[in-house]
């Protein structure tokens, strides 16, 4: 099937950290949505970087996910040379995203690193990488599709059955849960490697107090209080 014309290519982007992971994990329960690994989709650039990205995998619908890195969070995304993609923009408020990304940089020596300019320093790229995203791509719900993490978790089924509609997907009934990946395992450094996405169910976790302790110390920055006003945190 690799071959077969009519193929949509679907391009997921976010911020590192925004539970990317989660969403191309539920859109693979359709039975015509690929379940791939991360791809850095920058790099198909050639003459024949449609026929490279058919080639991944054998659905109808392909979808490639690669997160903004630091280095190129204001210039982001880089698409692939293809003649049409949709897209999907993931968006994670600033506080939460910030936590994850701690965790994600200093590991175990999370809490040993101060608080004021490590956040601060994330939150801009934060900004950075939807400020991006905004300048590019409308919410227009038929190019663009745009879905909030903390709404995708609080109500799955809603928002999934919307995204295969999107997408154009034979499946049309929204999910809570999603299969394990196929021929790959999800790990540190590519997707989401915790315990959590490896549950195949969706998880809504309160909010810990030390997320909204660095909610106090950024949301005032002023781009980070125009992005989050862009985006509809209240």
């Amino acid at each position: 099937m690799a071959d077969t014309p009519n193929r949509t290519i679907a391009i997921e982007l976010s911020t590192m950290r925004s539970g990317s992971t989660l969403l191309k994990a539920l859109m693979s329960a359709a039975p015509d949505i690929s379940s791939l690994p991360e791809v850095n989709f920058t790099k198909y650039q050639s003459a024949n970087a449609l026929q490279q990205i058919h080639a991944l995998c054998d659905e109808r619908i392909i979808v490639l996910k690669r997160p903004s890195w630091f280095n190129d969070a204001s210039r982001y995304p880089k698409l692939p040379n293809v003649p049409e993609t949709r897209h999907l923009i993931l968006t994670r408020d600033v506080h939460t995203n910030v936590a994850s990304l701690r965790k994600m940089v200093f590991r175990k020596f999370e809490k040993y690193m101060p608080e004021g300019p490590i956040d601060r320093w994330l939150a801009r790229y934060w900004s950075k990488s939807y400020d991006s995203l905004l300048s590019r791509f409308p919410h227009d719900a038929q190019k663009n599709f745009w879905v909030r993490y903390e709404d995708l978790v609080a109500d799955p089924i809603k928002w999934t059955e919307q995204i295969f509609k999107f997408l154009g997907s034979e499946r049309t009934e929204g999910v809570d849960s999603y299969p394990p990946p196929k021929n790959y395992d999800w790990k540190w450094g590519t997707d989401d490697g915790g315990d959590k996405i490896k549950s195949l169910k969706v998880q809504a976790n309160p909010i810990p107090q030390s997320s909204l302790d660095i909610l106090e110390r950024v949301k005032d920055i002023p781009r980070v209080a125009l992005t989050r006003q862009a985006l509809d945190y209240k």
